[in-house]
């Protein structure tokens, strides 16, 4: 009984882990975007060295924007596996309630008889809108800088 709370319990501090690190991207590609914003600000006369670092630095951020996205994926999905095998455990601990106490003849009481494990839902929702405000957001400023 105790094992079976305790890896719910892990279970569930991955998800919590996983949806922190999450967040602490997002806020790393918003700094990295108003990084950017910042600078186009303060470059108004570029010359020829700084543009070719002006275009370098675009390009590591727009790199970096499109690998938070696929890391934000992967974080978002381990916690969709994670919520499916909570789910999967907590079933599997009901029947076996249910199994023992049909084998030895007793009765179970009725919020265990009740239980219902709700199944988490299939959908995967990727973090699409904010990702693709970022790439926007940072091609704008880009516009600007070559003006």
């Amino acid at each position: 009984m105790n094992e079976l709370y305790f890896r719910i319990m892990k279970l569930q501090a991955k998800i919590e882990k996983n949806t922190n690190n999450s967040k602490l991207l997002k806020a790393s590609v918003g700094g990295c975007i108003f990084f950017i914003f910042c600078y186009s600000l303060t470059s108004s006369n570029i010359s020829e060295k700084q543009d070719i670092l002006t275009k370098f630095i675009w390009i590591i951020i727009m790199i970096v924007l499109v690998g938070a996205f696929f890391l934000d994926s992967y974080y978002i999905r381990k916690n969709k596996e994670y919520e499916f095998e909570i789910y999967e455990t907590e079933v599997e601990d009901l029947k076996n309630k249910k199994r023992k106490a049909e084998m030895r003849g007793e009765v179970l009481p009725d919020y265990v008889l009740n239980k219902e494990c709700v199944m988490p839902t299939e959908v995967v929702s990727l973090p699409i809108g904010y990702y693709s405000i970022m790439l926007v957001i940072g091609i704008i400023i880009r516009i600007e800088l070559i003006h």
